[in-house]
């Protein structure tokens, strides 16, 4: 009993709340009322009836939480006083009844408006937002009413039974044109609103209509012009003229509305529950794969967004291919490679933040289905394919994105464990080639920038002195613009090649390459051996800084590559047969090895110094500056302080090669060089070793005084001996300030009586001392 009462007192008590309400907003709406009728005579004026508005508002915000529909249908009399005037009224006022009435359907009505209202409020949400049936037309409707109207529609699809539309509801045929007649509104509000906030308000305004639309057969028939106009705002050619907002609203829209429509499990209609199912299921299929192929279509016209400069896009684009490949992959299976390959590209760049979730996402919708990593497999071996020929366009972004491609499918697969080893001899040739390829591009693009003129000795040898000098070398073989890209994207490759199971058979395949080519291919092969021995080599390091282990050594392949690289700069760096960019890559490799074995390299000085500090007499600039690099890389990797003292401690290897050379009357200029460097870099220190050689240097002055160009070089050897000598030695005539100035008489003849006085000297200090 005492139940009972509460219960009625509750009741009693929300009674007298509605009633109170109902007082509050009887003023504002009997006025609204009358205003709105004394409008359509022209006996008020428009600014009147917006004062009216705002006080409705007002109230209606006040006591939104305690809404009906009773009191919804109350305060809904005037406003459609208002509403029959919408022509005449200017966009203010309309903008603020939209409002009011926006808030009746969300707080009032809720899902308890009635099927004949919410279809009349359809019809006039629909002009408002577009213009008539006959002319509809959003660009030319004011945007803040669009935008108002677009989300009142929105609320009136959230509402269960609006105009028939309902979660709950099929579609009778009356209801179909109006149905109709509302996705064209929408849809042209979304390919031509006339601002950015009436496109994102159709797009959730569809979105709300869609989600709310349990009728299959009707969302079959909405479906085209959906995906058309949808396929219309996303294509290249319009991206421009719309934001990145829109972009990203219609893509998730696109998604939404295929999973709903033709997803593996379609929403069941309670019209077809009184179907044949069996019938259904077949006429299902038929219309699948009727739609399929335009699907496709539409779908390959918006992959280029997966390039779009914004986050937010790639990641739209990024949930629709996942949700076609885990939801739609029955029905869109001709679109699964195209989804797959766009995955692969939005997932290109795993050290950010996004693209490491969503290679976590995509190896988990791998390892969903068997089927995915073979159609990556068969991907994969499509671009290895092209890769000699993408690598060798003109299209320096084409290139940079198949290479991300290309390194990306490794690194899945191999995650996945998948067996590569069908494309492993491919991989290696196809890889080979598009570094040839790059080469080739790189060689004409930079033939005419190489400086053929040799910098001044003493400013080249700065960097070289100190243990503090330069430690990284110079791109070789991309050095022009914009090819710094294709050398990362070529980098990265090699280490995911490297990282996978064919790593063995790109290592047979370039040590083989070694031997047996020439030109630009030679350069590929040890371009690539050097990247394959610099990442274990790194891996090295890293190991060795950490964990505090003995440094191994590399590889058959990082020796393949030094025992390479020493026979070609034994060789003369004049000999014009030589790429330079072949003897600077050696000069790379020697480098490396020095960086790994650290003081254990010292032994092989003796083989590696000579060739070194010959190019640094190169006539070519990118060569003398690649030699001085390494000779920098080198000292500090051995363990000494500067290069300097590298050539001083190693000077009897130097002496003995320039001796050989210089003793058996090599004329060649390689010697002088390396004396010149060796004087220039240790200075007065180096001076006492060179005697033997200063007298070779002499006796081949003299048999070949001839050759100018000979004695000059010999001659600037001499003179730099000299002038490093003078540097060190104390200077026998000191400055004549604070000192006693003597001078030497002057030269005058010897006279008989000079020679007189001299001999009576000599013979007085002759005779002996008296006892």
């Amino acid at each position: 009993a005492s139940g009972g009462v509460e219960d009625f007192k509750r009741k009693r008590r929300t009674l007298n709340i509605i009633a109170e309400q109902s007082l509050d907003l009887k003023p504002p709406c009997v006025e609204l009322s009358q205003v709105a009728l004394r409008f359509k005579v022209n006996k008020t004026t428009a600014k009147e009836l917006l004062r009216n508005l705002d006080r409705l508002s007002e109230t209606l915000q006040a006591v939104s939480r305690s809404l009906d529909a009773k009191l919804a249908d109350y305060v809904f009399f005037p406003l459609s006083h208002v509403f029959s005037e919408s022509k005449r009224l200017p966009p203010r006022v309309l903008e603020r009844a939209l409002s009011s009435l926006r808030l009746l359907i969300s707080q009032g009505w809720k899902d308890q408006l009635s099927s004949e209202v919410g279809k009349q409020l359809l019809i006039l949400l629909s002009f408002l937002a577009g213009g008539s049936a006959s002319e509809s037309n959003s660009a030319q409707v004011d945007e803040d009413v669009a935008a108002i109207a677009f989300a009142c529609t929105t609320s009136l699809f959230h509402s269960s039974v609006a105009s028939s539309l309902g979660s709950h509801s099929s579609i009778s045929l009356e209801n179909i044109p109006l149905l109709g007649h509302t996705v064209t509104v929408i849809l042209d509000g979304i390919s031509n609103g006339s601002a950015t906030k009436v496109r994102l308000a159709a797009c959730t305004s569809l979105n709300a209509l869609v989600a709310g639309i349990e009728d299959e057969e009707a969302l079959r028939n909405i479906l085209p012009g959906i995906v058309s106009c949808l396929t219309k705002v996303l294509s290249s050619g319009t991206r421009s003229k719309i934001t990145y907002k829109v972009i990203q609203a219609c893509i998730q829209l696109l998604e939404q509305v295929l999973c709903k429509i033709i997803g593996d499990n379609p929403p069941s209609s309670t019209v077809l529950a009184h179907q044949d199912a069996k019938a259904d299921k077949k006429t299902g299929q038929t219309w699948a794969k009727a739609t399929a192929d335009q699907v496709k279509v539409a779908l390959s016209s918006i992959m280029a967004l997966r390039h779009h400069d914004r986050q937010e896009v790639q990641e739209a684009l990024f949930s629709l291919c996942v949700s076609i490949l885990s939801h739609c992959w029955n029905v869109l299976d001709n679109c699964t490679s195209m989804m797959l390959e766009a995955l692969v590209t939005l997932s290109s760049h795993p050290e950010t933040d996004e693209g490491s979730r969503r290679s976590r996402q995509l190896q988990r919708v791998l390892a969903s289905s068997p089927k995915l990593p073979n159609l990556l497999k068969d991907s994969l071996y499509n671009w290895t394919v092209a890769l000699p020929r993408v690598v060798s366009s003109n299209d320096e972004r084409k290139q940079r994105r198949s290479l991300e491609q290309l390194s990306t499918a490794f690194r899945l697969l191999s995650a996945q464990n998948i067996d590569l080893k069908a494309l492993d001899d491919l991989t290696a040739s196809n890889l080979h080639s598009g570094v040839t390829a790059a080469i080739q591009i790189s060689s004409t693009q930079t033939i005419n920038a190489v400086s053929e003129g040799s910098v001044e000795v003493s400013r080249l040898l700065q960097t070289a002195t100190s243990i503090r000098g330069k430690r990284s070398f110079a791109p070789v073989i991309f050095d022009s613009k914009g090819q710094g890209n294709v050398m990362l994207g070529l980098q990265t490759l090699v280490k995911q090649v490297d990282n996978s199971t064919m790593s063995s058979t790109l290592q047979q395949f370039l040590m083989g390459s070694l031997k047996s080519t020439t030109g630009n291919e030679l350069i590929a092969s040890l371009w690539l051996m050097l990247q394959l021995i610099a990442t274990h080599s790194l891996q090295d390091l890293e190991t060795d800084q950490w964990l505090n282990l003995p440094v191994e050594r590399l590889d058959s392949l990082a020796e393949d590559a030094y025992g390479f690289s020493l026979e070609i700069l034994d060789k003369s760096a004049y000999d014009d047969a030589i790429d330079w960019r072949l003897q600077a890559l050696s000069l790379e490799v020697v480098a490396l090895q020095a960086t790994s074995q650290k003081q254990d390299f010292r032994p092989e000085l003796v083989d590696a110094l000579y060739p070194i500090l010959e190019r640094m007499g190169s006539s070519n600039a990118a060569l003398q500056q690649h030699a001085v690099t390494c000779l920098s890389i080198v000292s500090w990797a051995c363990g000494y302080s500067s290069a300097s003292e590298l050539v001083v401690d190693n000077a009897d290897y130097l002496v003995n090669a320039i001796a050989v050379k210089l003793n058996t009357f090599d004329i060649s200029p390689q010697a002088s060089q390396v004396m010149l460097m060796m004087v220039r870099l240790c200075g007065s220190a180096i001076i006492p070793y060179l005697d033997d050689l200063i007298e070779s240097v002499f006796a081949i002055l003299g048999c070949y005084h001839g050759y100018p160009r000979l004695v000059e070089s010999l001659f600037e050897v001499l003179n730099a001996v000299v002038e490093e000598a003078a540097k060190s030695s104390p200077r026998t005539i000191q400055s004549a300030t604070g000192m006693t100035e003597t001078l030497r008489e002057p030269y005058k003849m010897t006279t008989i009586n000079d020679v007189v006085t001299r001999l009576q000297a000599s013979k007085v200090k002759s005779k002996p001392t008296p006892p």
